[in-house]
């Protein structure tokens, strides 16, 4: 008698596994491929891709009709970079904070989300505080909007259908068209500035920390209120962001080669 203890699986969760596995072969998978090779109905295989595509694991191309690897299981790939990245930032984010004064805070994306890892609050009274581990949408602020400017075309399109536009300010941008502007600014400039987007009061500028990805591994950015930011500190912090963010950048490159 065997002593081998019975393997449970979840059908499920092996499907979905299965499914996930055809992407080392194919760049882009269909439903017949999925129904033949995860050997399910063609209704099982559009109810799985329909979930998967509704959590960030899959992206449905609007005109292939075809399914490509969404941006959760992107970021899990990543997320064992990111302690690499957090160390690296670390003693640069101390340099930045004792040079402004203001609060500086590192950030990643998560799907459809992003938050903030690791930062030093501002030593003054008043001033920028944001939580860590919170979920934020990216449609607002500067790190939200930097990180949302990189994603690939598709998912763009995919976040603006998905997304309810909430106006928190009056400068919040709510028309997709004209954030769409502003995402093209970004990426042409290399950084992003939010200017009371999201409080009437707090401001930030975020640049794009590198890897060898195609979109940013982080966002480091510096964060301020409206009341101490005149043309001289913002020219001055939107320099210092980018000088960072080039410096944690290569750090980053130079560690994975």
């Amino acid at each position: 008698m065997s002593s081998e203890k019975p393997l449970h699986r979840l059908n499920t969760v092996n499907n979905a596994i299965s499914l996930l596995a055809m992407f080392i072969k194919y760049d882009s998978i269909g439903l017949v491929e999925i129904e033949e090779e995860v050997g399910i109905s063609k209704t099982a295989a559009f109810r799985l891709v329909a979930t998967m595509a509704d959590r960030g694991m899959l992206i449905r191309d609007e005109k292939t009709k075809r399914y490509l690897p969404g941006p959760l299981l992107f970021q899990l790939v990543r997320k064992s970079q990111f302690n690499d990245v957090v160390a690296i930032a670390q003693p640069h984010i101390q340099e930045l904070a004792e040079m402004t004064s203001e609060s500086i805070y590192l950030s990643i994306r998560s799907g459809y989300k992003y938050i903030y890892l690791t930062g030093i609050d501002s030593p003054q009274l008043l001033k920028v505080t944001i939580p860590f581990g919170d979920e934020n949408d990216l449609y607002f602020g500067a790190a939200g909007n930097l990180h949302l400017a990189y994603m690939s075309p598709a998912e763009i399109e995919n976040y603006a259908k998905r997304t309810t536009f909430e106006a928190f300010t009056p400068r919040t941008i709510t028309d997709p068209a004209q954030l769409s502007e502003k995402l093209a600014q970004i990426r042409e400039a290399g950084f992003s500035i939010s200017l009371a987007e999201r409080m009437p009061d707090a401001g930030g500028v975020a640049a794009p920390i590198w890897d060898h990805g195609a979109e940013p591994a982080a966002t480091i950015g510096i964060y301020f209120p409206m009341s101490r930011l005149d043309d001289d500190k913002k020219d001055q912090y939107i320099e210092l962001v980018k000088t960072y963010a080039h410096k944690i950048s290569e750090e980053a490159k130079a560690g994975r080669n």
